[in-house]
């Protein structure tokens, strides 16, 4: 194999390489912009049950569309972590850096009452 076909043959592993780092870059850009959607939708939706509880105002339709638009949102973000992974062909989930589910969040202890 001469020089140049060696030259060509680093060329073309570089150009797949860049190709491969922008996909991925665009993948985990797209991500954190569905996030921050999913984010305003997840402050949105706590404002209205803040509300319910608060002040007795119904969240009704909104906190369901709500509800449907984060479910949605997580499913594209899920869609771009398998496409992701097939594209590099690794067959292991991400770790989601989404909100985290209510069924492993633990209440804080409540403080020791102060001693009179």
């Amino acid at each position: 194999m001469g020089l140049m076909d060696k030259v060509k043959a680093a060329a073309q592993d570089i150009t797949a390489e860049a190709k491969k780092a922008t996909a991925q870059g665009k993948t985990k850009l797209d991500q954190a912009q569905i996030r921050r959607k999913m984010n305003d939708a997840a402050e949105q939706l706590g404002y209205l049950i803040y509300n319910e509880r608060a002040k007795g105002t119904v969240a009704g339709a909104e906190a369901d569309r709500l509800v449907a638009e984060i479910g949605g949102l997580e499913a594209e973000i899920e869609g771009l972590e398998a496409e992701a992974r097939s594209a590099s062909g690794s067959t292991a989930p991400e770790t989601p850096s989404g909100p985290v589910p209510e069924s492993s969040v633990t209440p804080p202890e409540e403080p020791p009452a102060p001693a009179n």
